[in-house]
């Protein structure tokens, strides 16, 4: 303290010389730096906050200097202070010394003291012109202190008000120049202060203008030609694309720069990036925004009549711009199509009835043969928001005005005629739901007060006034709708005969129904519309004939004639697959194909079926994220229910408290949490008591069970005397109560505080077993002898019942489409074991006559093509919602990820595995996402370490990182390297794991060749050794392997082991059938699949009385001459009956050898490794949280990308620094090499730089950290010298070879004697 009496002393003398006010300012300085907590509040501050000011402002020599550092002390030290300081002039005296730049020193302490004051006090330093100042010598100082500069400048217009707009804008011209700024930071910053300075003064037309004059446009544009865009931080983009909204929502002159500049070819680009990747809604709500204003909007406006007509004038001056407008209409109509909310559809329709205001008649006619806008709007018209009902009814007005004819047409054949009939009856006398008003979402000055434009009587008077005008007036339509119903049940009545044809005329009426479906689902206009396609019954035509008249008939038939059941069911499917999947040389196009299409659009129309949920915060969620070790928030949401006895009971108890429960609880998971509370105490009942109050809201099924595998509730619930469903989440049943009529609901944050009362009552006991339960009883037992797995499906099943699995409300809108989309889906995944059928019994039948017929001409079509953009683009709205992980999710989403996960891509599905599978963890210990568990293996002998880390610890939720003894690589590179060595050494010969593990052949490398993917071995019951192998070691093994599975998924990791599709399957917890052994063994499956034939061939002769051994043999050869034993083919060891070596095959018993080599191959030769498997996975998490995946899909999620690189994208994914660039000589070499090289040298260059031979998820895109390519400073000759890696921070360091040939052969000499250790680089 004598060092501040000191410094106190001085500086309060006025007669001291600049020399000791120096000296003291120095001491003061010294103390502030090192000042600990104590001391700061010790100091006395009103003695430096007012001297401080005065000495930067007129101290001469260095006392300025030293002032302006102490200043920045006192503040970094306190930073309240700067408050003080600012009240005493410091900020004029930082910002005059700053525009005076006497000295870079002084300079750079004022820029240290702004830094902290900014925060603190950022109105003053507006005011006072801080960020025009600091900006104005902005090339003279050093990178360092002009990215402080900048973080000054945002601090600043953080949040200023509409008066202080003018000192803002005084700071856009340095902006603006910083805009062809190469550094990135530099650039980042600099867009995100003029897009702080656009947002503050957007009100002003002046200022926009201005931001016009500064070539603002020019240069923002200038960043996103030529693909730029992609290359910008998704931050930057952002803020582009809201100051260019900003700009042309004020400025007709920025708007035409926009035009020249060809805005609307860039905006497509962006659009089909964002909407193929259902990622960014919030980029694509911009980028629909940006259109919008465009374009003068429709309806005027008093104090923007002159920037409308400027507009206007704009527009209908240049016919191209109004092409360009209407280039992009396509493009919206997508983007509407897609919409996740109502919001983002409004805004779509809104910027559609602008540009169709502006367009063509010729040019909408186009678009209604591109994209069927008729089709679209009727569906828009069956929505309940009606702000998009009222903007779409004026879309359509303004296409009968443009051309009354020929949309007429179209309106009657697509339904929007239909529709408005139907709206015209539902508005009169309707009552008036409450609605979030999106009238002024596109308006800029709007209030939040302003009354919605669309009164009571909007919706009427529009669909009055276009009846009257035009669906009147015109003369009858050509178009015949009572011909399409009639074409279609034609063609139903075709199909059913069809079915039960002979084989005789089975392949004529086939090709009469081929021609049929191909004109009513033709892909080329006309064709049958969705609308006659739906209201023709078509569907519910399809679904009954599929099912054999299950779908139609609530009576089940008798449970006796089961079998009858499925076997007519499977023929019918087998010759619907046949006309579904088969091309006319016409077309390329499978009637599938359309259907499914038709489909998936008839099920858009329900939009309102699948309403989004959303609370206060969102959040962006990458498509390659790893699963989340918890619900990512420190204390889950829970949500206040007061249960309350029904008056009408009298059996149960008042619970008479509140329950705090989770957001995943249903009535059918709460049930068993109050039924022991509230249930009356007799002396013969076991009270049961919680420990906790809080409701496990976990969806296992609990409790009793009917036969349909439902939960048999006691109790029912309900909320303001709605009923609840059982498996809906209360949160959700609550919500949609409170706001009846919307279709996307937004949580009030008043809703988690609130109590909400809950109603319960006994249900009403019933004895008798619904028709269904019977049915499926019996299912489940017939299940059980049955031989195809197909016939197992849930598919299956759903067609054989002619119901969804579930509870799903049956008169739901969407029941219908989802139905007859499962059947489809499942149709299309088993066509190959369904055709394979159909061969063998046509083969049976003598329709075929040779074994070498037997071949599937066939495919199905992608999987793909059943995915819903809509639905994929709701969910991954809903996951973006902060409280998904807790539970925060609508029953729509869980039973469609459950039931109908075809309908999600790839990439939903797995952010919402991510998302939560931490509540299938086979542990309770919770971990954050950053924690991680160290471990040591020895490459000597992996496989024992592993298994014992593993079986210790896998189920350990922390990330597991691994290093190798004896080597100094540590982190993810080691880890990586790990995963792959353990997937390599469970591939060696004599481990017994896998067919084609025969080590009496020479094997590549000494591990198992397997070109169609790895299945395990057959081991006999009767064994538990071969050729020295334990069955007990392989069992471990294969525990091991699940264990690893396990793990990889939960870590991210990449194994490198070729798995078969069939073991998939398995992993996928699907049955396998003699239908799936080609498919990893086509030699065996080929013999077994005709020997299935020759006994099928048997079974129909012998029915006939017909002696089948004159007329059967195997290729012109008896049987008995093929001398076969009952061993396993391939596997002589492996007896199939007790004495198998000793036993002949015959005709006689053919049908017992097939079956067995079935047994042995897929069920009980494999049982023990596959329950060891699946023991492995389901220590760490449920294996039945992966069915949502399909077996190609889970290949990509545990082995990474197939394709490890595009060559044309190699730049855009790695990053050069420390003495390369793109345009360096060396790097222009690497990346020619890297694009030369073949499959196996991209492997070994991945395995060297990342430690796994492939790429993860999402390919060299979301390789993270992402590769760096950096110059290698060398002590001899370059040409001498190796690259190398650090493999944990995606390092590779690259010499500055001589030559492109001698960077070629170091590359694959140091990759080749790089692996297999991790040594000091």
């Amino acid at each position: 303290m004598a060092v501040i009496e000191y410094v106190v002393a001085e500086l309060r003398d006025e007669a001291a010389g600049a020399g000791a006010h120096v000296a003291a300012l120095a001491a003061l300085c010294d103390v502030l730096a090192v000042a600990a907590d104590h001391l700061f509040d010790a100091l006395p501050i009103a003695e430096f906050v007012a001297r401080l000011p005065r000495l930067l402002a007129s101290g001469e020599g260095d006392v300025p200097l030293f002032a302006a550092r102490a200043i920045a002390e006192a503040c970094e030290g306190v930073p309240p202070w700067a408050t003080s300081f600012a009240r005493y002039g410091a900020i004029e005296a930082l910002r005059d010394k700053l525009l005076a730049i006497d000295c870079i020193e002084l300079a750079e302490e004022c820029l240290r003291a702004l830094g902290v004051i900014s925060m603190e006090c950022p109105k003053e330093c507006l005011s006072h012109g801080v960020p025009a100042a600091v900006l104005q010598f902005f090339d003279f100082f050093s990178m360092h202190k002009q990215k402080l500069v900048l973080k000054i400048v945002a601090n600043v217009l953080g949040d200023f008000s509409a008066k202080d707009a003018a000192k803002a804008m005084e700071a856009a011209p340095v902006l603006c120049n910083l805009l062809q700024s190469t550094d990135k930071t530099i650039l980042d910053s600099a867009v995100s202060c003029l897009v702080l300075v656009s947002d503050g003064a957007c009100d002003s037309a002046q200022h926009m203008e201005k931001l016009y004059e500064l070539n603002a446009v020019q240069a923002t544009m200038r960043l996103m030609e030529n693909d730029g865009w992609k290359s910008l931080s998704d931050e930057t983009l952002s803020g582009i694309l809201g100051l260019l909204k900003d700009l042309a929502s004020l400025s007709a002159r920025a708007v035409k720069s926009l035009f020249e500049l060809n805005i609307c070819d860039l905006l497509k680009q962006m659009i089909t990036y964002y909407t193929s990747s259902h990622s960014d809604h919030n980029k694509v709500q911009t980028l629909v925004e940006l259109i919008y204003y465009l374009m003068p909007p429709l309806e005027m406006c008093d104090h923007r009549t002159e920037l409308i007509i400027a507009k206007k004038n704009v527009i209908t001056e240049q016919s191209g711009y109004i092409q360009q407008l209407a280039s992009i209409l396509t493009f919206i109509i997508q983007v509407a199509k897609s919409a996740a909310l109502s919001s983002i559809c409004y805004s779509c329709v809104v910027v559609i009835r602008n540009i169709v205001e502006l367009s063509t008649p010729s040019s909408l006619v186009e678009v209604q043969k591109t994209v069927n806008l008729s089709s679209l709007l009727a569906g828009w018209l069956a929505r309940k928001n009606r702000h998009i009902i009222f903007q779409t009814l004026n879309v359509s007005k303004t296409l009968l005005r443009k051309d009354q004819k020929f949309f007429f047409e179209t309106f009657i054949r697509e339904g929007l005629k239909h529709a408005i009939d139907a709206i015209l009856t539902q508005e009169k006398g309707k009552s008036r739901l409450p609605e979030s008003c999106l009238c002024f979402d596109l308006d800029l000055e709007t209030s939040t007060d302003d009354a919605c434009r669309i009164n009571n009587g909007a919706i009427l008077k529009l669909a009055e006034e276009i009846k009257k005008n035009f669906l009147v007036k015109v003369a009858k339509s050509p178009h015949k709708f009572g011909c399409a119903f009639k074409s279609i049940k034609e063609f139903f009545s075709r199909l059913n005969c069809h079915a039960t044809a002979p084989p005789a005329k089975d392949q004529d009426l086939c090709k009469q129904l081929s021609d049929f479906s191909r004109q009513l689902l033709s892909d080329e206009l006309p064709s049958t519309s969705t609308f006659e396609f739906v209201q023709s019954g078509s569907i519910k035509h399809l679904a009954g004939y599929l099912s054999n008249g299950t779908y139609f008939n609530s009576n089940l038939r008798n449970c006796q004639d089961l079998i009858w059941e499925l076997k007519e069911v499977k023929i019918r499917l087998q010759k619907f697959t046949h006309l579904a999947l088969s091309v006319d040389n016409e077309s390329s196009v499978k009637p599938l194909e359309i259907l499914v299409e038709k489909l998936i659009d008839a099920l858009h129309v329900w939009y309102d079926s699948f309403p989004v949920i959303l609370a206060d915060e969102q959040c962006t969620r990458e498509s390659t994220m790893i699963p989340l070790r918890d619900s990512g928030t420190e204390e889950p949401m829970s949500l206040y229910i007061k249960f309350s006895r029904s008056a009408r009971e009298e059996e149960l108890e008042d619970y008479g408290g509140v329950l705090p429960v989770d957001l995943s609880s249903t009535p059918e998971s709460i049930e068993e949490v109050l039924l022991p509370e509230i249930c009356k105490r007799t002396g013969n009942e076991t009270s049961y008591k919680e420990n906790t109050q809080e409701a496990n809201g976990s969806r296992k099924s609990v409790g009793l069970r009917n036969g349909d595998g439902h939960k048999s509730s006691r109790l029912k619930f309900s909320y303001k005397g709605t009923q609840l469903q059982s498996s809906t989440p209360l949160f959700e049943s609550i919500l949609r109560s409170m706001h009846e009529g919307e279709t996307d609901l937004q949580i009030d944050p008043s809703f988690w505080d609130k109590e909400h009362k809950i109603v319960y009552r006994r249900r009403n006991k019933s004895k008798k077993i619904s028709s269904h339960s019977s049915y499926n009883i019996q299912l489940c037992r017939v299940h059980e002898k049955l031989e195809m797995s197909l016939l197992k499906d849930p598919f299956f099943s759903t067609i054989l019942t002619g119901k969804l699995p579930g509870d799903l409300d049956e008169s739901d809108p969407s029941y219908n489409f989802l139905f007859m989309l499962k059947v489809l889906e499942g149709l299309n995944r088993f066509s190959y074991h369904l055709s394979m059928d159909d061969k063998l019994c046509k083969f049976a039948e003598g329709c075929l006559q040779e074994l070498d017929d037997l071949k599937v001409a066939i495919c199905p079509i992608p999987r793909d093509q059943f995915v819903s953009s809509l639905l994929t683009n709701k969910l991954e709205q809903q996951m973006q919602d902060s409280l998904f992980g807790d539970g925060l999710i609508p029953s729509w989403c869980i039973y469609l990820v459950e039931t109908c996960p075809f309908l999600l891509s790839f990439e939903a599905r797995w952010k919402y595995f991510c998302l939560t599978a931490h509540h299938s963890f086979m542990t309770d210990e919770a971990s954050s996402s950053t924690e991680t568990k160290k471990y040591s293996v020895t490459r000597s002998k992996i496989l024992e370490d592993a298994s014992s880390m593993l079986n210790k610890h896998g189920s350990d939720t922390k990330f597991i990182e691994v290093e190798f003894d004896g080597e100094v690589g540590t982190g993810r590179g080691p880890t990586f390297e790990f995963y792959t060595t353990v997937s390599h050494e469970l591939q060696r010969v004599g481990l017994g794991m896998w067919r084609g593990d025969d080590t009496s052949q020479e094997c590549e490398a000494g591990f198992v060749h397997a070109p169609f993917g790895l299945f395990p071995q057959p081991w006999s019951s009767a064994n538990t050794s071969s050729q020295g192998i334990s069955l007990s070691n392989v069992v471990q093994n294969f525990k091991l392997l699940g264990h690893l599975v396990a793990r990889a998924v939960l870590d991210g990791r990449v194994l490198d082991i070729p798995l078969s599709k069939a073991f998939y399957k398995i992993m996928l917890e699907q049955d396998l059938d003699i239908y799936d052994i080609p498919s990893f063994d086509p030699k065996l499956g080929k013999t077994v699949m005709e020997f299935q034939a020759l006994v099928k061939r048997k079974k129909f002769l012998e029915e006939r009385a017909s002696n089948p051994a004159a007329d059967l043999s195997y290729k012109n050869v008896r049987l008995e001459d093929l001398c076969l034993d009952f061993t396993l083919p391939g596997n002589p060891e492996y007896e199939l009956v007790p004495g198998g070596s000793e036993k002949m095959v015959t005709l006689d018993n053919l049908e017992e050898y097939v079956s067995s080599i079935v047994d042995a191959t897929l069920k009980s030769g494999i049982s023990n490794q596959i329950e060891a498997f699946k023991a492995g996975i389901n220590k760490v998490f449920a294996l039945k949280t992966l069915r949502l995946f399909s077996e190609d899909e889970m290949e990509r999620i545990l082995c990474g990308e197939q394709d490890s690189w595009a060559s044309n994208k190699l730049e855009d994914h790695i990053n050069f620094d420390y003495g390369y660039d793109a345009n360096s000589a060396s790097v222009i070499s690497f990346l020619e090499i890297l694009r030369e090289f073949g499959r196996e040298d991209q492997r070994a260059f991945l395995h060297f730089t990342t430690g796994a031979p492939q790429l993860p998820l999402g390919g060299l895109a979301s390789l993270d950290p992402k590769l760096t390519v950096v110059r290698k400073q060398c002590d001899g000759k370059v040409d001498n010298e190796l690259p190398s890696v650090n493999t944990c921070r995606h390092f590779f360091k690259l010499p500055p070879y001589s030559s492109k040939e001698i960077m070629r052969q170091k590359l694959k000499y140091a990759i080749k004697e790089g692996l297999g250790s991790f040594q000091l680089s």
